[in-house]
């Protein structure tokens, strides 16, 4: 049961045919799926949306990136500058400039003409992360277990008899536990990778591979080398998770 929450979302789209078809369909399924209030907002352009924009003002972002004056992309840019926080969806009738998005940790992605269907798909998924419904890991420190969100782990080490785990934020937890036991709780997920033995790094966390495709390297800079054994089938289950991240780019 999902916890009673407000949520603001904001619909920014210079066709204002699309935008409030696209808030009618929100709106929709919001009656038909959750009971808690929710505020949609459209904007004519991104201008219009900076101008009242604040950091957490919105909990959603609808983007459309193809617009005159500001465009998606430029409006993105500027409203990550001030908020990390809110769910990013660009909508775009063309696949061209998903790529262009990339860098900007869109959540996800909307091909024009949105169906019903994958608006109901992208809200799922935008309110489960919003109200924590997500997977986490069970860690022991000292006596004491607690839970930590798979998406706040940037990667797992062992660390002799004990498991480093590194934060996305760049704090570290040193767990009494054996690597063993973490490995069984992450490799379920699909973002998390073994580049090497006793290294597994989420692969959202990941900035680029070197150049000679012997090491991964992080958003914070850290670099872990990758196994030479293997590394090619590791390279390839790598670059297969980042195309399949633009899932969204693919779908009608």
């Amino acid at each position: 049961m999902l916890r009673e929450t407000a949520y603001n979302i904001a619909v920014v789209d210079d066709k204002r045919i699309d935008g409030e078809k696209l808030q009618r369909g929100i709106q929709r399924w919001f009656d038909e799926n959750i009971s808690s209030p929710r505020n949609v907002i459209c904007f004519l352009d991104g201008s219009s949306l900076l101008e009242v924009f604040e950091p957490e003002k919105f909990n959603i972002v609808f983007m459309d990136i193809i617009m005159n004056s500001l465009n998606g992309i430029d409006t993105a840019r500027k409203l990550r500058d001030s908020d990390r926080k809110a769910l990013l969806i660009f909508t775009t009738s063309s696949r061209e400039y998903v790529f262009d998005a990339f860098p900007l940790h869109p959540f996800d992605y909307l091909i024009k003409p949105c169906s019903p269907e994958r608006i109901g798909s992208v809200l799922s998924e935008a309110v489960k992360v919003l109200e924590d419904y997500e997977e986490a890991l069970s860690v022991r420190v000292s006596r004491s277990t607690y839970r930590i969100p798979l998406r706040k782990i940037s990667a797992v080490l062992s660390n002799d008899h004990f498991v480093e785990v590194v934060m996305s934020d760049g704090n570290c937890i040193l767990c009494s536990m054996k690597f063993s036991e973490v490995e069984g709780g992450l490799m379920k997920d699909r973002r998390f990778l073994m580049c090497n033995r006793g290294v597994i790094i989420n692969m959202d966390c990941v900035s680029s591979l070197s150049r000679d495709k012997s090491s991964i390297i992080m958003n914070d800079d850290t670099s872990y080398g990758i196994r030479v054994r293997g590394r090619t089938a590791i390279i390839a289950e790598f670059t297969q998770y980042q195309i399949s991240r633009m899932r969204g780019a693919c779908r009608l």
